[in-house]
This record gives structure tokens, C-alpha cells and sequence, in this order.
């Protein structure tokens, strides 16, 4: 899904990123006629002057204008999303409660066993997953209930959160326009792996020479 919505932002910027070209033609008349009359190259020479003044300030506004409509149409795709993941969060939660029975979640014990807590209509129960499935308990406790219940509905809006994507968005946006940062960040990244390498081989020598003294002193 990230891939997908970097294609699109490449595609915006491509398609938003047009600049005319602007071509001069050359001045009239020749060195010669310069110099039988002076008069008119001057006339010329500032009327030519004035001409790139003004396509230099018409360049500026125009580049000004395509920036603020890249700013416009990624601000559109960015609020887009966040609307659009908002009601897949919404639809999902609602399928997720409107289901007869629910898996609120479980922990695993090791050895393909588990223990599951599960909701059957407006029953809790605990269940103990293995060779076969066994009810472990029942929770009647109605506070007990609202709060699994509670921390339930929290663990699934958390799954999918839009501005968490969003962020995420903005950052790698903001990597791409300034690449040392992240160059910054793999520079860091490999430093702290390198360390832990030699870490675990500082480790290792030290394990080995242990078992090599116990070796000898067992002889």
C-alpha cells in the first residue's frame, strides 16, 4: 500500500511540475549597422534589457504558481487518505461487533496451546486451545467485561490509525526532498549494527577461551 501511494505522489508532482520554456530572439540588424548608427543599437540593446526583466518576473510567478499547486494537490491527496482510512476503521469496527462470535485475543503458551478469550454473543469465556478446546472459565463480572471490552475497541482503532499513516507520509516526503537526513539515519544505523557485531564476536572469543582453560585444566 506505501508503494502505491508513492507512485500516486510521483505522479501528482510530474503532472503538476510544468514549466514553459521561454525563447529569446536574437536582436536585429548587424555589428556594421551598430556602428554607422550608434543610436538605434542603444535603443535596442534597452528595449532588450527591459524584455528579460520582464520575462524574468513572469518566469518567477509562474514557478511561484506551479509550487502552490503541487502544496494544494498534496495537501488533497493527503486528506483524502485520511478520510478514506477513517471509514475503513469505522466499517471494520462495526462488521467486528456486529459478529456473533469474536476472538478479543489470546496468549500463546508454548507446545501449539494457547489461551483465548472469546465473545459469543454477550458471553465472555476463556478458553484453553491444545489437542482439543476447553472452556477454562466465564466471566460474569459486568465491570470486568466493560473493561476487556473497553481495551478491546482501543487495540482495533489503534490498528488502523490515519494519522499515523499520515505521519509517516510527511516523513518519508520530507526524506525524500532532504536526502542527507537520511542519510544521517543509515549512517547511524550501520554504526550501532557494526557495534553489536563486534560485540557478539568480543563474546565469542571470550566464550572459546573459557572452554579452552577448562579444557587444559581438565588434562
Amino acid at each position: 500500500m506505501k508503494n502505491k501511494f508513492m507512485v500516486l505522489l510521483l505522479l501528482l508532482v510530474v503532472l503538476t511540475n510544468t514549466k514553459p520554456f521561454i525563447v529569446h530572439a536574437s536582436p536585429k540588424g548587424s555589428v556594421e549597422e551598430c556602428i554607422k548608427n550608434p543610436d538605434k543599437c542603444e535603443e535596442q540593446g534597452g528595449l532588450n534589457k527591459l524584455h528579460q526583466e520582464n520575462s524574468g518576473n513572469e518566469s518567477f510567478s509562474i514557478g511561484f504558481f506551479e509550487m502552490v499547486k503541487m502544496v494544494a494537490a498534496l495537501a488533497f491527496v493527503i486528506g483524502l487518505l485520511y478520510f478514506l482510512l477513517k471509514f475503513i476503521n469505522k466499517k471494520s469496527q462495526s462488521y467486528q461487533q456486529n459478529r456473533l462470535v469474536q476472538n478479543l485475543g489470546g496468549t500463546a503458551l508454548g507446545g501449539n496451546r494457547s489461551i483465548q478469550v472469546v465473545k459469543a454473543g454477550k458471553r465472555l469465556l476463556v478458553l484453553g486451545v491444545g489437542e482439543d478446546v476447553r472452556l477454562l472459565k466465564e466471566i460474569t463480572d459486568e465491570q470486568e467485561q466493560i473493561e476487556i471490552l473497553n481495551q478491546y475497541n482501543e487495540q482495533l482503532e489503534g490498528s488502523i490509525q490515519p494519522a499515523d499513516i499520515v505521519t509517516k507520509l510527511t516523513g518519508t516526503i520530507k526524506e525524500m526532498v532532504d536526502p542527507r537526513k537520511s542519510k544521517d539515519n543509515n549512517g547511524t544505523f550501520q554504526k550501532h549494527f557494526k557495534n553489536e557485531v563486534d560485540l557478539i564476536k568480543t563474546q565469542r572469543k571470550s566464550i572459546l577461551k573459557e572452554f579452552q582453560g577448562k579444557g587444559h585444566d581438565e588434562k
